[in-house]
């Protein structure tokens, strides 16, 4: 199965309050190339999220909107499991259950931030992690059955 871990686009700095900060015009078309990038790469037959995990905050959901433009999702989860401050190893045992529980799952799409998406994939992979620029992914083969992974690409900057 794959796991796609992207990044939110670019994002203003001041709101007020972090998870307020809403994307930047420059966020927003990082956004749309992203989505364009992984329908062209890994979704020309069907454009289908299995599942999908978001974090709260604005900036991720207004990335997460983009790519909803063009695919169906089957199941989105808003959840705090995957905030800045979040713990790796907790969303990684809790994506893990989820799986076990929906065997039906092929791929995962999660929307999130620095320095998680880094702290993420390195518990995926337990290999070094790339840096995360905004609106970049990195797709993951993942072993479902001994839970592990490995960076099949990390695709960077979406500027136009």
């Amino acid at each position: 199965m794959k796991i796609f871990v992207m990044r939110h686009g670019d994002a203003h700095l001041s709101a007020g309050s972090d998870m307020q900060r809403p994307l930047s015009p420059i966020g927003e078309s990082e956004a749309a190339h992203a989505t364009d990038w992984l329908c062209e790469h890994y979704f020309a037959e069907e454009q289908n999220i299995d599942y999908a995990m978001v974090s709260p905050y604005l900036r991720t959901k207004q990335t997460f909107a983009k790519v909803t433009e063009k695919f169906n999702v089957t199941r989105t989860e808003y959840t705090r499991d995957i905030i800045p401050s979040a713990s790796a190893s907790v969303a990684q045992d809790y994506l893990d259950t989820v799986l076990a529980a929906h065997p039906e799952i092929e791929n995962v799409l999660l929307v999130t931030h620095m320095p998680f998406v880094s702290y993420f994939v390195e518990a995926l992979t337990k290999s070094t992690p790339p840096l995360f620029a905004t609106a970049s992914i990195a797709v993951i083969d993942y072993q479902k059955s001994n839970s592990h992974g490995h960076i099949l690409e990390h695709k960077q900057a979406y500027f136009s």
